[in-house]
């Protein structure tokens, strides 16, 4: 498959997982953490990889060693300030954020997404519903969201009307992510 260049993966490691009971960055499934497994397919296409946490020391030391890792520079403001972190970070001229419990990435529709960029600042699936979490965003968009960040206003969506988004249509998309304890058995 086709390594992406332009871009850097970040997989968002944050968040107050209420719902779960525990911190979804350290779920396992099958004796191995869904952010590693999430990693090592996003490392077939892309040769960067940031993760984005809310403290870098909740990791085993195995997944400090092999992976770049950032804390999040505007705690407890969610994923747009994981975002925003990760933009501060990156060295590509795009990023592709994906929270870190989705544990069946699809390769072959992050490409679908890459293919569509065109020199958009957002592309993303969107059907009922805007995956802001599964999608491509540029350098560029930096300012619009550090200033919404800075509004209070911590919804990604609520800064597209201010940027060039390309919203991709897709029959076949099916991103699962881990919310709850019972849902963490169905995939297992």
């Amino acid at each position: 498959m086709m390594q992406i260049t332009e871009a850097t993966a970040v997989v968002l490691c944050g968040g107050k997982s209420s719902r779960m009971g525990f911190d979804k960055a350290l779920l396992k499934i099958d004796h191995q953490y869904v952010v590693q497994k999430t990693c090592q397919n996003l490392q077939k296409i892309f040769a960067e990889i940031l993760l984005v946490t809310d403290r870098k020391d909740k990791f085993p030391d195995q997944i400090q060693r092999q992976y770049s890792i950032v804390e999040d520079e505007f705690y407890q403001k969610g994923p747009l300030g994981g975002l925003v972190t990760a933009l501060h970070h990156i060295k590509t001229p795009y990023l592709f954020l994906i929270a870190c419990d989705i544990p069946n990435v699809s390769l072959t529709d992050i490409h679908q997404l890459y293919e569509q960029i065109q020199d958009r600042q957002v592309v993303l699936f969107a059907d009922n519903y805007l995956e802001t979490l599964f999608a491509f965003y540029h350098q560029s968009c930096l300012p619009i969201l550090e200033k919404q960040l800075e509004k209070g206003e911590l919804k990604i969506r609520t800064a597209f009307s201010k940027l060039d988004v390309k919203q991709v249509k897709t029959p076949h998309l099916i991103l699962k992510n881990i919310n709850e304890p019972n849902e963490l058995n169905e995939w297992k």
